[in-house]
């Protein structure tokens, strides 16, 4: 980290780093903060060793270029490298607090809101061409290559999820994905989570982690969204919280069985641990 800290940190006058505990992606996250106590930059960090990881990590520098071009409140990527065995990306602080913090019992409704609105506008981006295409039937060779490799029973034994094996479960993912078809695409988040959205004081919000951004059926958002806001690790929010949001979003055009079909395909993607990795 050496690199980052010199090329990053100096030009931002920072003054110290600490570790983001948010996050299961497999990669550490340091946030640098300046002497007045600000947060000015996100460096996240992989073991170069772990090629899943270091894909994920230039999967996601490829996007932020794209989405800052589409006028999309991402981070600004500050630079990346390869230093000491670990590959990392340097990005700017967004400003504003996960929607996943301790929010004040009477801001929740307004936090809730605010996701439904900032999930209309990504929706609503314009776009001509995209080499990221995350449409159902692109994503499912991916699923594929996942089950094939052992990846996904592993991540599902790790979690401690019972039930017939991924290749299984494989089978009636593909089914209702051939009845329902990739949708209408449209610009998507890929991982929209509490976590990954900030809102600022003035209650709007950036994303980050925008790894699997592309073009995509907005089921995809709103089953993540709804699925964290549901969540154990969520829980000053909960079902009326992810009614009110797909309320607020705007039930015309959600179909319940596209949320179900995107909550299945979601299990596909659950990470593995660094531990776990070979050599790990």
């Amino acid at each position: 980290m050496a690199d980052a800290w010199e090329v990053i940190g100096r030009a931002l006058d920072v003054v110290r780093q600490e570790t983001i505990g948010l996050g299961l992606s497999g990669a550490r996250v340091l946030r640098m903060v300046d002497a007045q106590g600000v947060p000015v930059a996100v460096v996240k960090v992989v073991d170069h060793r772990m090629s899943h990881l270091v894909s994920e990590l230039e999967a996601e520098t490829a996007r932020l270029a794209w989405l800052r071009r589409l006028g999309i409140p991402v981070p600004e990527v500050l630079g990346s490298g390869v230093d000491e065995g670990e590959s990392w990306l340097a990005m700017r602080a967004l400003p504003g607090c996960p929607a996943s913090d301790q929010w004040p019992a009477g801001e929740r409704d307004r936090v809730v809101d605010l996701l439904a609105h900032a999930a209309r506008e990504l929706h609503a981006t314009s776009w001509e061409d995209t080499p990221f295409d995350r449409s159902l039937s692109s994503v499912l060779v991916e699923v594929r290559e996942r089950v094939a490799s052992g990846l996904v029973d592993r991540s599902w034994v790790i979690a401690g999820k019972e039930g017939p094996p991924a290749a299984v479960v494989l089978e009636e993912l593909e089914s209702l994905a051939g009845e329902l078809g990739d949708g209408t695409p449209v610009v998507s988040h890929g991982d929209f989570c509490l976590p990954n959205v900030l809102i600022d004081e003035t209650g709007a919000a950036g994303f980050v982690d925008v790894g699997r951004a592309g073009l995509a059926d907005p089921h995809s958002d709103l089953a993540d969204m709804t699925r964290s806001l549901r969540s154990h690790m969520n829980p000053q929010y909960g079902e009326a919280s992810a009614r009110r949001f797909l309320d607020t979003y705007g039930r015309d055009g959600i179909d319940p069985e596209r949320l179900r079909l995107h909550d299945l395909l979601e299990s596909f993607f659950w990470p593995v641990p660094e531990a776990h990795a070979p050599g790990g």
